[in-house]
C-alpha cells in the first residue's frame, strides 16, 4: 500500500482566486471614468441631434417671432465702390491759417470723381477775412476737397456775427479765402432793417454783406448812438 499526500483537499490560502466568477466589483477611480464614458456615450450623440434640431428650425422660429428675414442686397457695382459717410466731420484751415469746419448729416464721394462729396444738410462755420464769425448751412451741397470750395443749394441759410442773416436759394463759400456769394434772390434782415436784392457778397476786410444788384430796403428807427455804431459794420448796397 503507498500512503498519497491529498493536496487538493486543503485550501491554500496564499493563492488569489481567478476565473470569471471570482470577480469582485470595481471600486475607486477606474469605476467612475467607466460610468463616464458610458454616460458620454447616449449624451453627445442626444445633443448633436439637438443642435442639429435647432440649426434646421432656428430660421423658422425667427421668422415667426420677428418677421425678420435675412437676404442678400441687391447692390449695384457703383453703390459698392462709393464711400459713404455719416455725420461727416472736415476741418480745415484757411490761406491765413485760420480754421473752418464743415459738418453734414451724409457725405458720399462722387463715382469717378474722389475731389467731390456730396453732403446732406451741410453746415460750415468759418471766420470772414474781417474777422466776422459765419455760419451756412443749407439741404445739399458739393464740396470741392482740392480747391475748398462749397456749393450749396436747397434752400441756404447764412448768419453773419453783426446780427444779420440771410435765405437764398444757392450759394457758393470758398472756404481757402473765407469769402460767400449768391447770384439768386435773397431775403435778409438785421439791425438796421430788412432786405431784399438779387445776390450778395462777404469779401474784403470788413464786417460788411454786400447786397448785388436790384435791391430794396426797410430800415428801422435807431437811435443817433446806435447809427454811429452801425456805420462801420453791417449791410451795404451796391
Amino acid at each position: 500500500m503507498t500512503l498519497r499526500a491529498d493536496t487538493d483537499s486543503q485550501p491554500d490560502k496564499g493563492r488569489h482566486p481567478t476565473g470569471r466568477h471570482a470577480r469582485g466589483p470595481r471600486l475607486g477611480p477606474f469605476a467612475d471614468h467607466s460610468h463616464f464614458v458610458s454616460v458620454m456615450k447616449i449624451a453627445l450623440p442626444a445633443l448633436a441631434v439637438l443642435l442639429l434640431g435647432l440649426v434646421v428650425i432656428w430660421p423658422k422660429l425667427s421668422q415667426l417671432e420677428s418677421g425678420f428675414k435675412l437676404s442678400f442686397a441687391n447692390l449695384s457695382p457703383k453703390s459698392v465702390d462709393t464711400l459713404v459717410m455719416k455725420n461727416a466731420r472736415y476741418f480745415g484751415v484757411d490761406e491765413s491759417n485760420r480754421p473752418f469746419a464743415v459738418t453734414s448729416d451724409t457725405a458720399t464721394q462722387m463715382p469717378g470723381n474722389q475731389d467731390l462729396i456730396h453732403l446732406v444738410n451741410p453746415k460750415a462755420d468759418f471766420t470772414s477775412t474781417s474777422g466776422a464769425n459765419i455760419v451756412v448751412d443749407a439741404i445739399a451741397g458739393v464740396y470741392h476737397q482740392s480747391t475748398k470750395v462749397l456749393d450749396l443749394s436747397g434752400g441756404v441759410n447764412l448768419y453773419h456775427d453783426t446780427g444779420y442773416e440771410i435765405h437764398t436759394p444757392t450759394a457758393t463759400v470758398e472756404l481757402a479765402s473765407n469769402t460767400a456769394r449768391g447770384f439768386e434772390p435773397v431775403e435778409g434782415h438785421g439791425p438796421q432793417g430788412a432786405i431784399r436784392s438779387t445776390g450778395f457778397e462777404i469779401t474784403g476786410k470788413h464786417h460788411d454783406i454786400t447786397f448785388t444788384g436790384k435791391s430794396q430796403l426797410n430800415l428801422r428807427a435807431v437811435s443817433h448812438k446806435a447809427q454811429d455804431k452801425g456805420r462801420s459794420k453791417g449791410a451795404k448796397t451796391r
